[in-house]
């Protein structure tokens, strides 16, 4: 577990205090998954939630500070954010060798994928409480509006 926590440090640029949110990050739902002290036995589904409100909230943040309509926004979060798009950016990203997957599967579903994004991004912000680190990691992945 520990090359997973260095090589998903090393795709998304940045590094963890506490190596055990990545670990629960990368913990599909249903895996079982132990990490020092902590248990996560539905995955990565609470920080993926998290994860999906903080993306979610940097995309309208930085729409509101331009000049485009609401209409824009909601197509942005929708593009930028939506399960397909979460799945492919981490596809390119080459995530998928660190899911740790259920019942040793070993084909990291589209939900599965864009889950593991949405975590990452809570593990960050978790991790930092900074919205400027997240932001950075969302400009390495590509998921930005521009």
């Amino acid at each position: 577990m520990a090359l997973a926590v260095q090589g998903v440090q090393n795709v998304i640029g940045y590094t963890f205090a506490d190596p055990y949110l990545v670990r629960e990050a990368v913990s599909a739902a249903g895996s079982i998954v132990a990490a020092g002290p902590r248990r996560f036995p539905n995955g990565n589904k609470r920080l993926a939630l998290l994860g999906d409100t903080i993306l979610q909230f940097a995309l309208a943040e930085d729409w509101y500070d331009g000049t485009e309509p609401r209409e824009t926004c909601d197509r942005i979060r929708k593009s930028v954010a939506g399960n397909q798009n979460l799945h492919s950016v981490g596809l390119a990203n080459n995530l998928g060798g660190f899911v740790n997957l259920a019942c040793g599967g070993s084909t990291v579903a589209p939900a599965t994928m864009a889950a593991t994004v949405q975590a990452i991004i809570g593990a960050v912000y978790l991790d930092s409480n900074n919205m400027d680190s997240v932001k950075a990691v969302l400009r390495t992945l590509g998921l930005t509006a521009t």
